[in-house]
Order: C-alpha cells, then sequence, then structure tokens
C-alpha cells in the first residue's frame, strides 16, 4: 500500500530550466564564455549547482568552476522565482495525495536555500519537509536525504514512491531500496531513462494517481 511519495524537484514538479540556464549564462557571460542553449541545460543538470556550472565552462576554463558558481547563486537568487511553471497534472496528483492521506516530501540536489522558498512559493506547505543540498547530507544519488525524509515521513520504504525524472533518481532509489516512477516530461530523454532501466515509467501525472489507485484499493 502507498502512503508516501518523495518528489524529485526540477525537472519533476517545476520546470525550472529556464531559470537555471538563465543564471548560469549570466555567469558565462561575466567571462565572455559562450551561452548555451536551454536544450544543452537539459543535459547538464541532475548533480548540483557545481557540476551544472563546471559543467558549462569550457574545458580549459573549469579552474573558474567556484567563482562562476558564486556568480550563479547571485544571480539566481535574485531571479529564481520569477519564471516557476508548474507541470501540466501535477496540482491535481498532489491534491488527490492530500485528499488521500498520503504523506509528500521533496528531495533535490538544489541547494536549500532556493529548494524551500521555490516550493513554498509555488505550492505553500503541503509538504511534510523539503530537503536540498545540504551540508550535512550527501547529495543524491546517496540515499541520504531519503532516509531522513521516510523517519520525517514516518513512511516505511516498501510504502513510499520515489518520483523523479532523471537517471541520477533512479540511483537514488535503487541506493534507498524504494520504487521508482520515472517521468518522461522532465529534462532527461526518454532514451536515457531507459537505458538507466527504470522500474516504472510514466508519460502523465495522472498515471501516478492511477497506480495508487491500483495499489491502494488491492491492498484495501
Amino acid at each position: 500500500m502507498v502512503k508516501g511519495v518523495i518528489f524529485d524537484l526540477d525537472g519533476t514538479l517545476i520546470d525550472t530550466i529556464e531559470g537555471l540556464a538563465n543564471s548560469v549564462n549570466a555567469a558565462m557571460e561575466h567571462y565572455s564564455f559562450p551561452k548555451h542553449s536551454i536544450e544543452e541545460y537539459r543535459t547538464f543538470v541532475g548533480n548540483g549547482v557545481g557540476k551544472l556550472v563546471y559543467r558549462a565552462l569550457p574545458e580549459n576554463e573549469k579552474h573558474l568552476s567556484e567563482d562562476a558558481r558564486k556568480i550563479f547563486e547571485k544571480h539566481y537568487a535574485e531571479t529564481m522565482l520569477d519564471v516557476l511553471p508548474v507541470y501540466p497534472g501535477i496540482e491535481r496528483l498532489l491534491s488527490y495525495l492530500m485528499e488521500n492521506n498520503i504523506k509528500i516530501a521533496v528531495n533535490t540536489n538544489k541547494m536549500d536555500v532556493f529548494a524551500k522558498p521555490m516550493i513554498k512559493k509555488v505550492f505553500g506547505d503541503i509538504f511534510c519537509e523539503v530537503l536540498g543540498e545540504v551540508e550535512h547530507f550527501s547529495r543524491k544519488p546517496s540515499a541520504d536525504g531519503v532516509n531522513y525524509l521516510l523517519e520525517k515521513m514516518g513512511v516505511k520504504r516498501d510504502e513510499c514512491l520515489y518520483v523523479g525524472d532523471s537517471q541520477v533518481d533512479i540511483k537514488t532509489a535503487r541506493n534507498a531500496q524504494m520504487r521508482c516512477v520515472s517521468v518522461t516530461w522532465g529534462f532527461a530523454t526518454r532514451d536515457v531513462l531507459m537505458a538507466n532501466e527504470p522500474e516504472i515509467m510514466v508519460d502523465s501525472p495522472d498515471e501516478i494517481i492511477d497506480l495508487i489507485e491500483r495499489e491502494n484499493t488491492y491492498a484495501g
């Protein structure tokens, strides 16, 4: 029976790619380096801000990653709440989960200082806990964050689904010994997801509702 769902943020709940791309490009512009397209940034995200900025820098300029990250963080802090489109069907899914007393949380590699205000602005306080990148937890695909959230939610791992859009989320769920629902509307392509052998793959949030309905009806 499904009693909880842990969500990734970027590419799963909210389409944040435009804001991320704009802020990293601001850092590239500062150094007069080439900017990247949104499609390119879809391949850069998933492993935290440090990796995102590092991947955007020219090969012979990687040594500037820490300074470029600071420029990104300043720009992103000022602009990240400007463009936050929620994926179609997500609000309906979250409403269904709340109406059925299924606990929800967020586990993201986005910096915690960015993740919490973003979730609060878009969704309010509906999540049991929002956990972003912090010093005392290893970032995904480590299971540290998931284990912490399961304890906060009071849900067993076999009663909880992990929902995400990337290969990092698949690996995170495996490391946490949880079932992963891979979503195709996010940043990773279907081919990338398939190459990582997803356990469950869905094309819309309504399919997650259907999955939970079937499982909980059968279990009940």
